[in-house]
């Protein structure tokens, strides 16, 4: 692992959606015009990811 992180190839944990994309999912979910598995559908995600997103702003 000391040997992969020297040459770059592990870098840790991504988050699964760019951030104009959960900036995207907060500001329709607030306006109340779309629901969690809709969102979870468009983006391709879990359910989990897009609740996730909304709750928990800055994780």
């Amino acid at each position: 692992m000391a040997l992969a992180k020297k040459n770059g190839k592990l870098m840790g944990k991504h988050p699964k959606l760019p951030e104009p994309a959960r900036c995207s999912i907060r500001r329709r979910y607030a306006a109340g015009k779309v629901s969690l598995t809709d969102l979870a559908t468009e983006y391709s995600a879990g359910r989990s990811t897009i609740h996730r997103i909304i709750h928990n702003p800055d994780a």
